[in-house]
């Protein structure tokens, strides 16, 4: 599987009362310990994480909304936030023959989104960094949100979870991080569209997303 163009779809974004709910889960979260757990505590923490993931997919599919094939996004067919070429690669890998990206199974889709959680190692960090690190894996490609991380940190652009990126994460996994990064997201919008005009038709698209995911996290308890 590639990672995506450093781009994202432009969708019409109509707000549906829905997405407080997914708030209001955010809100009740409790903070994980990090003691050493019992058997019972390791299943409410692999329980935890799933509701995160799920929580985390919410947000981010509202925003990727479903097919796009607008003429100046450099990514191309898109459905759900799945490139078809992304799928593509993804059929091939398991044997399977090609099929359009429209006729994507809900499986298949979970199991695309959770290569990016996994790959990203969003279900390693706290609440809001976790989910500003999957929304950004997403929407920019696993190596560049590791890359817009690594801005938030202060350390040296490698797009690769290097062992220093590990070691300042540890002290800094937390909702400012995830804040920081989106700072950095919205930074590299403008630009984007500075040095490639033709991108202007997504800027207002970006622009929402990247401030309704600053006021989702704002809301979730570290």
């Amino acid at each position: 599987m590639s990672d995506k163009q450093a781009t994202q779809r432009q969708h019409n974004i109509k707000w549906k009362p829905n997405l407080l709910l997914g708030i209001l889960l955010l809100t009740l979260a409790i903070p994980l310990p990090f003691a050493q757990k019992s058997f019972a505590q390791q299943q409410q923490t692999a329980s935890f994480r799933q509701k995160l993931f799920q929580t985390a997919l919410y947000f981010t599919l509202y925003f990727e909304g479903g097919f796009s094939n607008h003429p100046a996004d450099k990514g191309g067919r898109t459905y759900r936030g799945v490139l078809q070429t992304e799928y593509n690669a993804y059929r091939y890998s398991r044997g399977l023959p090609p099929l359009d990206v429209t006729q994507m199974s809900e499986a298949e889709l979970l199991e695309i989104y959770k290569y990016y959680w996994d790959s990203s190692l969003s279900g390693t960090m706290q609440p809001a960094l976790a989910i500003v690190m999957f929304d950004t894996a997403v929407n920019f490609g696993i190596n560049n949100s590791i890359t817009f991380l690594q801005q938030a940190l202060g350390l040296p652009q490698t797009g690769v979870f290097d062992a220093r990126t590990k070691e300042a994460l540890k002290g800094a996994n937390n909702r400012n991080t995830a804040l920081q990064m989106i700072n950095e997201r919205i930074i590299y919008r403008y630009k984007r569209v500075q040095e490639d005009p033709t991108q202007m038709a997504f800027f207002r698209g970006w622009l929402s997303r990247d401030y309704s995911l600053w006021g989702y996290v704002n809301k979730i308890k570290n």
